[in-house]
């Protein structure tokens, strides 16, 4: 086995969103160190690393790098590139391998760019395989899942099949766990892969769809709170279970008994987030998940209108969303409402059911008022645009393809909200920050937090009811309304910002992050 040493490196997003631990790179980094590996992880994001101070990092060990592995996704692109260029100029025998769902749409893209490896889809197999060609220097015929260039030519070698059993892989490492406590940021953990649902801008379902096998496959109950109890004993009180849709599958209400008797037979007293589809919300699933932890879940809800449901291509009807929603409120859960209120075929009747959904269900936390749907590289819609020759731009850097929105009426409400929403953003993602990604505070600074929210929300509604009466009569007067509420609220927001930091400063929490990039 090579004394040299492998790097799997995630470098810090353009985001809104503070710092998570990266799972991925933590699962790679113990597949590796089963096969006898000496890994290092450089999570970029975690501890506030430009790439500058990465790139240099590394070549203090250039002579000691077996290869370099960078995860790489939406919000992480550019420094990737950026720091595969600096390493391909000074240290160009080191080979560089990408993975995550940008490589995994965008190979060719990668390599192009300077990464002599990409690996689509699943990992942790495929990397061990790969590290053994490398050290080897083998060319990585057969080694599933890896595309290379050869000879000027590009090779896409065979997608290897999903892996049933998900307690075959050992817990992730866990490198960072200390850094994570200390800022009492998120701990995350993953018990299942994949979704079976088929939502028309979910990239998710192409990334495991790429291989054969189930969509969705679990881990064994005992196997997740084997997890959950090594992590209670590290010092963990919260954990944001990251599963796509936590409730699939096998799981029921059975499956969600079994599991809170597996947990309060070993004690463990750890608070749980996750997300659940509304058409997969029962009074079972929620009752018994209170028993196991679970204080609060994201479900995307999406829309409150019947016609842009099915466009969605969305499994849960609106009567399985309010269902869903009414569970919620029964049970006392805390939710965050994922919502997208346009689409490229958005009409004003779409809005106005919206309105109607988002003022009955006013306590459910959604990231503002504007929101849309992206069109993603692989996702379903993005593959249609493409066909209908209706993307307008796009590329590997942003991941995110542009259209126009058909309805001209709904298109002007569109620029008018997204205006609104980019005003006052910043302090929206600050307030809800510590609620969709859970820290580790008080449930005292939870629900002034959660207040907050409420606050923002309400002015939120209040504008878009304004801007829809516009829209009958007035169209051209809208864009100069919104200009002028914004001019008029900017004292609210001031006021809110400030009671924000100070709920901040008592929790001990510190807010790292940037203007969201994609209002």
């Amino acid at each position: 086995m090579s004394c040299k040493k492998i790097f799997l490196i995630t470098l810090s997003p353009k985001t809104h969103r503070t710092s998570e631990e990266n799972l991925g790179i933590e699962y790679l980094k113990s597949s590796l160190e089963e096969k006898g590996y000496y890994v290092e992880i450089i999570d970029a994001w975690l501890n506030h690393l430009e790439v500058d101070s990465v790139y240099h990092k590394l070549m203090l060990d250039r002579h000691n790098i077996l290869f370099i592995g960078l995860s790489s996704y939406m919000s992480n692109t550019k420094p990737t590139i950026e720091l595969i260029s600096k390493l391909k100029k000074n240290a160009e025998e080191i080979p560089i391998v990408c993975g995550g769902f940008g490589p995994t749409f965008y190979p060719k893209e990668y390599l192009d760019n300077g990464a002599d490896y990409v690996i689509r889809g699943e990992g942790e197999v495929a990397i061990c395989e790969l590290a053994k060609k490398i050290e080897s220097q083998e060319e990585p015929i057969g080694v599933c899942n890896v595309s290379y260039r050869k000879n000027n030519a590009l090779i896409h070698n065979n997608m290897s099949e999903l892996i049933a059993n998900l307690d075959v892989f050992p817990f992730p490492s866990r490198d960072n766990l200390d850094v994570v406590l200390k800022n009492k940021a998120t701990v995350n953990m993953v018990s299942s892969r994949g979704c079976s649902g088929n939502c028309e801008f979910c990239s998710v379902i192409s990334f495991f769809r790429l291989s054969n096998g189930k969509v969705w496959r679990t881990r064994s109950i005992k196997n997740i709170v084997d997890e959950l109890e090594f992590l209670q004993k590290r010092g963990v009180t919260h954990v944001k279970m990251v599963d796509d849709s936590f409730i699939d599958g096998i799981r029921d209400d059975n499956w969600c008994e079994e599991f809170a008797q597996e947990i309060e037979k070993r004690q463990i007293k750890i608070k749980l987030r996750g997300q659940i589809r509304a058409d997969k919300v029962t009074e079972g699933v929620l009752s018994n998940l209170k028993r196991a932890g679970f204080f609060s879940f994201a479900c995307g809800i999406e829309n409150g209108s019947i016609t842009a449901l099915s466009r969605m291509n969305k499994k849960a009807t609106l009567k399985d969303n309010e269902n869903a929603l009414d569970l919620f409120k029964k049970y006392d859960y805390l939710v965050q409402m994922g919502f997208i209120l346009f689409d490229r075929d958005t009409t004003i009747q779409e809005l106005e059911d919206n309105y109607r959904f988002l003022k009955k269900y006013d306590f459910a936390v959604t990231k503002g008022i504007f929101s849309e749907m992206y069109s993603a590289e692989g996702t379903p819609l993005n593959s249609r645009l493409k066909k209908e020759h209706k993307l307008t731009q796009g590329d590997f850097l942003s991941y995110n393809n542009k259209y126009v929105i058909n309805d001209c009426k709904a298109g002007i409400v569109y620029e008018a909200l997204k205006i609104w929403h980019r005003s006052h953003s910043e302090i929206y993602d600050m307030t809800i920050d510590p609620l969709t990604a859970p820290k580790a505070i008080s449930q005292k600074d939870s629900e002034a937090f959660y207040y907050y929210a409420m606050q923002l929300k309400m002015e939120d509604l209040k504008l878009f009811r304004k801007v829809l009466d516009l829209s009958y009569y007035n169209i051209k007067e809208i864009i100069p309304f919104v200009l002028q509420e914004m001019e008029s609220k900017q004292y609210f927001y001031h006021e809110i910002s400030s009671e924000v930091k100070k709920v901040y400063q008592k929790s001990g929490l510190d807010y790292v992050a940037n203007k969201n990039p994609f209002i």
